[in-house]
């Protein structure tokens, strides 16, 4: 699980690659620049409120709502590089799960994936095994958040050879930032995930008949 090591199975690059190619992430503030502008807003917005609407769709038991917001997530992502390294995430967790948590249930989550036709995003399984874990809807919400938050800066450490001492006070920060940008984003009342993705992409059933 670690992703200082080249094995580390949740390791993704949002986009930094490209970034560091083109000249754009030359130093540790071009990484915070990126991740304050770029990736918090997706953070907070699509995968924080994911996680949120997958609790209610879990406790009710409905497979059909938990593959919709895996398919959203799945479609929202701009990058199809992203979207492939969700999934593959997504399958090494499960993998993983399963050795770690032997006792926990698995087959329902797979089913749903087979019947939908979704992928299963590291999003969705994280939710899954915490959910059934115990762990409350915060908890999840901010361990999904703070190993974003690593991952990232780790694969943009790789690139620019940061040294331990920085790289570890810039996830340290980049965290406490991240996860007080959820707090104030995370108001009560606030839209559904699903609700506000139906009304700001376009028509329902358009984006209900691409989707199912």
């Amino acid at each position: 699980m670690d992703p200082s090591l080249p094995v580390g199975g949740f390791t993704r690059t949002y986009g930094l690659e490209e970034l560091f190619r083109n000249g754009r992430l030359t130093c540790l503030q071009d990484l915070e620049h990126y991740m304050r502008n770029d990736l918090y807003p997706q953070f907070t917005t699509l995968d924080g409120m994911a996680i949120k609407s997958l609790y209610v769709a879990i406790q009710q038991e409905d497979g059909w709502r938990i593959a919709l917001i895996d398919k959203m997530l799945h479609t929202q992502r701009s990058s199809l590089q992203h979207a492939k390294e969700s999934r593959l995430s997504g399958q090494r967790l499960i993998k993983l799960a399963k050795a770690l948590y032997p006792w926990l249930e698995f087959d329902q989550l797979e089913a749903i994936l087979i019947q939908y036709s979704a992928i299963g995003t590291l999003a969705t399984v994280h939710t899954w095994i915490n959910f059934l874990l115990g762990n409350d809807v915060e908890q999840t919400i901010h361990g999904y958040l703070a190993a974003a938050v690593s991952f990232c800066v780790e694969d943009a450490s790789k690139l620019l050879n940061t040294p331990y001492e920085e790289k570890n006070t810039l996830i340290e920060r980049m965290t406490d930032v991240l996860l007080t940008t959820w707090k104030k984003f995370n108001v009560p009342g606030s839209a559904t995930f699903q609700h506000e993705l139906l009304h700001n992409i376009g028509p329902v059933p358009t984006l209900l008949n691409r989707l199912i």
